[in-house]
Formats: structure tokens, sequence, C-alpha cells
């Protein structure tokens, strides 16, 4: 699948996520957002649970979700892009901020109706290494990275859709980084992909 970066513009997003934990640059255009987007339209979702994580810690989450993609399909294609792509730009820095390389092996569809409350402020899970990439293919809704679950200092990262938004995750630039992060005023309905790398497939979350 045609990516908009090159090696170059995204090693570039890869140091900012370096340097801060995250980086957004457009990836995809509005002829693949919308290919992509047709192929979620046949995929079997479910309600996600609406507080998920561990006591004291719970996350508010209001969207469905599916991480039932078959082979073929052109998410994979995506992913299996992003593999190159990444292993590509993380080379040409130095040091290299992913010298294990990186398999985008976890890839899950979000669907949030309009008026959706969103997502909480939330970090990803430890399993998930290096790398994680969000990319919204449809919709309007407001994407933060903040400092804590509260909510602090949160700074809005405009991310239409096509964007890369990436975060870094334990293993990137030999740190454990894992941006505190969330979505909330869906005012069209939103449809997006998160692809990560996870260190324990096939083990529930």
């Amino acid at each position: 699948m045609p990516l908009l970066p090159n090696g170059e513009s995204f090693a570039v997003a890869l140091s900012a996520v370096a340097a801060r934990g995250f980086a957004a640059l457009p990836l995809l255009d509005d002829l693949a957002c919308s290919r992509l987007l047709a192929s979620c339209g046949g995929l079997s979702y479910r309600l996600a649970r609406p507080l998920a994580g561990a006591a004291g810690r719970e996350v508010r989450q209001d969207f469905d979700l599916t991480m039932t993609i078959p082979r073929p399909h052109p998410i994979r294609d995506l992913a299996a892009a992003l593999d190159c792509l990444a292993l590509d730009a993380a080379r040409r820095l130095d040091p290299d901020p992913l010298p294990g390389g990186i398999v985008f092996n976890d890839l899950i569809v979000q669907r949030y109706r309009k008026g959706s409350l969103g997502i909480a402020p939330h970090r990803d899970h430890l399993r998930y290494s290096g790398l994680v990439v969000l990319v919204p293919l449809a919709g309007a809704a407001r994407f933060f990275i903040c400092a804590d679950r509260s909510g602090a200092g949160a700074e809005e990262i405009p991310a239409p859709p096509g964007t890369a938004i990436l975060l870094s995750a334990p293993g990137f630039a030999g740190r454990g980084s894992r941006p505190f992060h969330f979505l909330d005023r869906v005012t069209q309905p939103r449809v997006s992909l998160g692809i990560r790398q996870d260190t324990r497939p096939g083990e529930p979350v």
C-alpha cells in the first residue's frame, strides 16, 4: 500500500517521538482512507467494556471494536507497509530507536458514534513494544496527549483522517515511555485503526 511519507520524513517524526514521546504526520491520502474504510465495513464488531483496567485505574470507554482482521486484508497490507517504513526510518537515525526491529502484529479497528464519550486518559499496555501507530480513517474528534490519568497538561494533537499518530512504547530509543492520551468530543462518527507490536500475541489483554 503506498504511503505518503518516505523514510526521511518518517525518520524526522521518529526523532520527535524520541524527544517528546509522540508525533503526528500525514500517512494516507483520501483514496487510501476511503478504501480502508470500505474494507472495515464487513468486519464483526463488539462493544468495548464501559470500564477497562485495574481497580483504581479504570478507563472509561465508549466505542465498538474488532481485532478479528482476516487474511488477506487491506489493514494487514497497511501494517506490512508500516513495518518497512518504520525500519527504514529508524535505520536513518543514530542511535537507531528500534534496534530490535518491529513487526506490527496487533491490529484493531475502533468505531466511535457521534456524541460518544470517547476514551478517558490512559496509557497503552506494557505488552506493546517499540512504537504505536494510530490512524483515523474518518470522522472528527479531539485527540490529546496529557501528563497523567487526570488529563493534566493536555495538548491537542490535530489528527484529521489519514494522519499517523506515533506514540512511544517500551523499548523505543532504549526507554519505557508510554504517553497518556485520550479522545473526546466526537462530532462526526469516527473510525480509527490501532497498529501495535504485541510481545504476547494470542493472550487476552
